[in-house]
């Protein structure tokens, strides 16, 4: 993943809700473990350990904020489970094991949250952060993203 977008992806939490949160915690291990597919195809093995581990944590991350006193939750959690697995097999024997399924089922939870988060009206997690608008300005070292609270984010 790119620093600009990472840059992109701290934006957009610093101004989503709790359903947004998911969704980019599931676009982010969705990115990495194609990543990881990727540097293993191009023969990059520390590479691919690194998007591996990256997609883990942001796995685990997602399993430890599932209400499990949900039932559906619950089945989530094991597809969940299945897919760390996956991870932690892949990381084992420094091959993919089915992480482009993986992907798949993550793209499936992806689909159906999106529509849930349309029903989200609670607002931004982070309620104290700075706005950050869209535009580009020039700067001295080239294009500056400008916020409100004085915080410049170059590109």
């Amino acid at each position: 993943m790119t620093i600009e977008e990472m840059n992109t992806y701290k934006m957009r939490i610093s101004q989503a809700g709790i359903a947004e949160l998911t969704l980019i915690m599931l676009e982010m291990e969705m990115q990495w473990t194609q990543e990881a597919c990727d540097a293993y195809e191009n023969n990059m093995l520390d590479e691919f350990l690194d998007c591996v581990n990256k997609a883990q944590s942001t796995q685990i991350e997602l399993m430890n904020v599932l209400n499990l006193e949900n039932t559906v939750s619950v089945d989530v959690y094991s597809v969940f489970v299945y897919i760390n697995k996956m991870l932690i097999q892949s990381e084992i024997k420094q091959e993919p094991q089915d992480l482009m399924r993986c992907v798949g089922m993550l793209r499936k939870f992806y689909d159906s949250l999106q529509k849930i988060a349309k029903t989200d009206t609670a607002g931004p997690v982070m309620e104290k952060s700075e706005k950050v608008y869209a535009g580009l300005t020039y700067g001295a070292g080239g294009l500056v993203e400008n916020s409100v609270g004085g915080h410049d984010y170059s590109v």
